[in-house]
Parts: C-alpha cells; sequence; structure tokens
C-alpha cells in the first residue's frame, strides 16, 4: 500500500504487535499481504476468498502520483477471532483513529453481547442519520435505531438522541422521554432554536422543541428569548457566495468560540477549542438545587453576550446594539444525572394517538419514581454545531458513549484530536532563543579556539 495509506499500514501492524507483546501467550498475529507480487493469480483469489470470510472487504484507495490520480484496490482491514466470536476493524483513514477502533472491535470480541443501542427519534424534521456516513462511526459504538414519534420507546434503547427537531414534541411524547429517564436511560439533545426562515434568506426564527417543559421540570432552564454571541471569541461561517460562485466567509459573532471545554468531564476533558454557533443559554441553579449532579460542558468566553430578539445573522446588523445585550460568559452545555423525579407526577397519563392502528397494544406499565441514574445532555446548538468543525463529531461521539455509560475508550478517541501540551513562551524566552541561535555557534567556536591554543602554550 502506497503513501499515504502506508502510515496507517505500519501503525496498524506496530499497534497488533504491541498487542501480542502484552499477551504473548494469548495472541497470534498473521498479516497476509493478498497483493503480494510474489504471488501467482491463484493464490491471490484463494486469499481474496479468505479475507471475505474473515469480513473484510475490498477497498479502493485514492493515490495521487506526480500530476496523476490513481486507484488501488486492495483488501485492508483486521479481523478478530476469539473462540466463536468475530469482529471486523474497517478499513482505517488516519493513524491516530487506529487505537480507538482496534480496541473497541477487542473489547467486543472478548466481551461477546453486549451491544448497546441508541434511538434517534424520528417524525419532527429530523436530519436522518441512520443513512448519514456519520452512522459508520455511530455504529462501531452501538447499535443505531429509529425511534418513530408518538411509540413507546422501547425498553432495550439505552439512550435516545434529539437532534434538530424542526417540529415540537407534543405532550405525549415528553410523557415518554420522561418514562425513558426514569428507567435509569439517557436522552441527548442537540437543539436549534434559531434556525433560518424558509421564506426569508438571512432572518432568524426564534422557535421552541416542545422539550422545554420537560427539561425545566429537571431543572434546566433555557433562555428561548436570548441568544450568545461574541465579537472576540468567534469563528470563520459561511456568509454568502461570490460572483463565482464561491463561498465566502468571514469571521461570524454567533458562531461562538470556546475555547477550554470543561477538563472536569470525560465528554469535553481534553477536547479543543469547539464552535458553537446560534446557542441559547442554559440556567443550572435549579438543577443543582435539586441535588443532581450537574457538569457545564461548554461555556462562551467572558467576551460573550446575550442578545434579546434576534432576528438577522446579518453581520453589519450585530455590530450594532450593544446597550441591549447582557454580559456573559454563558452556558452552551450542559450533562445532568440522578435519580430524576417525574416531570408527569401527580399529573395524568397523556393519552395515546393511535392514528394508523386501529388496535393499539396495552400501554407499558407506568413509572412513578426513578428505577435507576437518568443522564440529560443538553446542547443548544444541532444542525450547525455537527458542521462547524470536526472537533464538534468528536463531542457528539463522546456524548453518545457518556449516554449509553461507555465512557472507557472516550479518552483514547480525544488522543487523536488533542494539540500537545506546548507551554506558551515569554517575550524573554524567545528573545534568548534568537540571540542564542544567532551568537551561540560563535561563541562556542571562539571557545573551541581559545581552549586550542591554550593547550599549544602548554
Amino acid at each position: 500500500v502506497q503513501a499515504p495509506y502506508s502510515t496507517v499500514v505500519r501503525a496498524m501492524r506496530d499497534r497488533l504487535e504491541a498487542y501480542r507483546a502484552a499477551a504473548p501467550e494469548h495472541i497470534r498475529l498473521r498479516v497476509v499481504d493478498a497483493n503480494a507480487p510474489e504471488l501467482d493469480p491463484e493464490a491471490r483469489a484463494q486469499l481474496a476468498e479468505e479475507a471475505k470470510g474473515f469480513g473484510i472487504k475490498e477497498a479502493e484507495l485514492e493515490l495521487v502520483q506526480a500530476d496523476r490520480r490513481l486507484r488501488q484496490r486492495v483488501w485492508f482491514g483486521v479481523s478478530l477471532l476469539y473462540g466463536p466470536r468475530q469482529a471486523t476493524v474497517p478499513p482505517i483513514e488516519r493513524p491516530e483513529h487506529l487505537e480507538h477502533a482496534l480496541t473497541t472491535a477487542l473489547r467486543r470480541v472478548v466481551r461477546g453481547a453486549e451491544r448497546r443501542v441508541i434511538g434517534f427519534t424520528v417524525g419532527h424534521g429530523e436530519p436522518d442519520v441512520l443513512a448519514s456516513p456519520l452512522a459508520r462511526l455511530l455504529r462501531e459504538v452501538a447499535e443505531l435505531r429509529a425511534v418513530p414519534s408518538e411509540a413507546p420507546i422501547p425498553t432495550d434503547v439505552d439512550a435516545l438522541v434529539v437532534l434538530a427537531p424542526q417540529r415540537a414534541f407534543s405532550e405525549r411524547e415528553r410523557y415518554l422521554i420522561d418514562q425513558h429517564l426514569l428507567r435509569g436511560k439517557a436522552l441527548v439533545a442537540f437543539l436549534d432554536y434559531r434556525p433560518q426562515s424558509d421564506v426569508y434568506p438571512g432572518v432568524l426564527v426564534s422557535t421552541a422543541t416542545g422539550l422545554e417543559p420537560l427539561l425545566s421540570a429537571y431543572g434546566l432552564e433555557v433562555d428561548l428569548g436570548r441568544t450568545v454571541l461574541d465579537r472576540t471569541q468567534n469563528v470563520e461561517a459561511p456568509v454568502g457566495v461570490d460572483d463565482g460562485g464561491r463561498a465566502l466567509r468571514a469571521h461570524h459573532p454567533l458562531w461562538v468560540r470556546v475555547p477550554t471545554p470543561s477538563a472536569e468531564h470525560p465528554v469535553s476533558r481534553g477536547l479543543p477549542a469547539l464552535a458553537v454557533p446560534f446557542a441559547a443559554p442554559i440556567d443550572t441553579a435549579r438543577a443543582r438545587a435539586k441535588k443532581y449532579a450537574v457538569s457545564p460542558l461548554l461555556q462562551s468566553a467572558p467576551t460573550s453576550t446575550l442578545r434579546a430578539d434576534l432576528r438577522s445573522d446579518d453581520i453589519a446588523s450585530l455590530s450594532a446594539g450593544r446597550e441591549a445585550e447582557t454580559p456573559g460568559p454563558a452556558t452552551l452545555a450542559v450533562a445532568l444525572r440522578g435519580a430524576l423525579t417525574s416531570a408527569f407526577r401527580a399529573r395524568p397519563t397523556p393519552p395515546r394517538r393511535d392514528v394508523l392502528d386501529a388496535r393499539p397494544g396495552p400501554e407499558p406499565p407506568r413509572l412513578e419514581t426513578a428505577q435507576g441514574e437518568g443522564r440529560v445532555l443538553l446542547v443548544t446548538s444541532g444542525r450547525r454545531f455537527l458542521a462547524a468543525d470536526p472537533n464538534n463529531l468528536v463531542f457528539f461521539q463522546s456524548a453518545l458513549e457518556w449516554a449509553i455509560a461507555d465512557t472507557e475508550l472516550i479518552s483514547m478517541r480525544l488522543r487523536g484530536v488533542t494539540d500537545p501540551p506546548l507551554r506558551p513562551s515569554t517575550p524573554t524566552l524567545r528573545a534568548v532563543v534568537r540571540y542564542g541561535n544567532l551568537l551561540g555557534p560563535a561563541a562556542l567556536l571562539l571557545l573551541l579556539g581559545l581552549l586550542r591554543r591554550r593547550r599549544r602554550a602548554a
């Protein structure tokens, strides 16, 4: 395999050798190159069939040589066998992703069938994550399943994900989510509160997702009337196109940059700065008063402000109106866990609307008290958040792993995105290094000359 994939292959061999060295009596390693030049066509065909039997697929790699683009088809992957069980690692494109993928597959093949289930709500205009390229990465963590609206959430779903809904959740759906959390399960919500108008370009529409009463019952208050912006700590965002149809980008105050995500929580620990666009502030005071474990994950910088009644994302219009803004910082993402008190305590069960089923099944037994520790992770930025920065996808994956109580591998994934811990240099240190590089060699030669002269004189 040629560069740049040869680097991945070397890293893969080194990592597998490290596993074998750690357990020499229990791991047997076999490396096969089905494209070796000394093999005849019959041997290659036999190895190809063997690779298929191990669940390894042929990958098509794109290579660049001089001014040409070439494609190379290779059998590129790892199959792990342990007794009757087998797990396959798909082709890895970057060496820093290798350790996480291999260790995940190794743990799965050793422990056996302990697959978690992550459900994604559908029926509210959410993006189809299950049909997106992101699904391949998420299926390394757990089984993915669609959860339709108004339907009871299956009891084997460990975490429910609500991603950027465009239509509000009903009272019945809030009740079903509440029952899900009382069973000791998790809710991960990435919510949009300032989507753009479908009719008027550049106009922002203030919306509610219908989940706010449920979140408020747990002590998480989303300020629907205000939006966080920062004219100093922000990132580039698409602001239009030029005459040639090319996208124009500029630093946008609504694309708030969080310089230091929380280092106290496994979801955000070790991550570099993240971009959180069009976010609403979250107040966690009541959740703390309820004695829940509350962890702010993303907070805007002290230079940020909170602006009420935001109606446009035009940069020029955001340069004014500072007198109507409240100084920051603000909490943009939070994780909560605890034995939650039901949001429907002392309230009747909302009736079900069985529009499609003329003979509805029995109503699941209602829970009145928590049967385990529920988990809620809330981010007040949805579609734009996932597209704002590649590291935001790492945050999203880590959030899902935390939600299914699978935090062992989060730090391993973060090694691929964390910058080396370099100490900031001071002007004095930079001057010493600069003049040391300029004068050091001459001073060293002068010193050697003096030593040589003294030796001759002696």
